[in-house]
């Protein structure tokens, strides 16, 4: 039991530490410290106005999605907003991951990723955007 618990914390100790390497590699770049700071403000920006969201809706039910063709799609409670962010954490997170493995490949796959995860970052903005205008205006 001894070892096996040894290999594990091995095994994320190794894991982490490259994890460092990659994203240092990323942030001595000017592009991929620009993304990251980007990223980093939109994914704030995106739990700041689902959490505006929250408190503006009290205990209404607030409109989730709405369609040009068919109109209103989805109403809910103001809680099930943090969806969208939730979901913008997990893609940072797996495409944090997914950099770390795509790390002996050249840099643009990397910073490829880093534009995915900035488009993702926009597009649920965008969203929640949207949906504070619909809801409150």
């Amino acid at each position: 039991m001894k070892l096996f618990l040894s290999k594990i914390i091995n095994y994320f100790y190794l894991a982490g530490q490259a994890w460092q390497v990659v994203w240092s590699d990323i942030w001595h770049e000017l592009t991929g410290r620009t993304l990251i700071i980007i990223n980093g403000i939109l994914w704030i920006g995106s739990w700041a106005i689902a959490t505006i969201l929250y408190f503006l809706g009290g205990s209404k039910l607030l409109i989730l999605h709405y369609n040009i063709h068919f109109g209103i799609d989805l109403i809910g409670r103001p809680a099930m907003i943090y969806w969208l962010p939730l979901g913008l954490t997990v893609a940072i997170v797996v495409n944090s991951f997914l950099s770390l493995a795509h790390y002996p490949v050249p840099r643009q796959l990397r910073l490829v990723i880093l534009v995915g995860t900035l488009l993702v970052s926009v597009l649920v903005n965008v969203a929640l955007g949207s949906l504070l205008f619909i809801n409150f205006y």
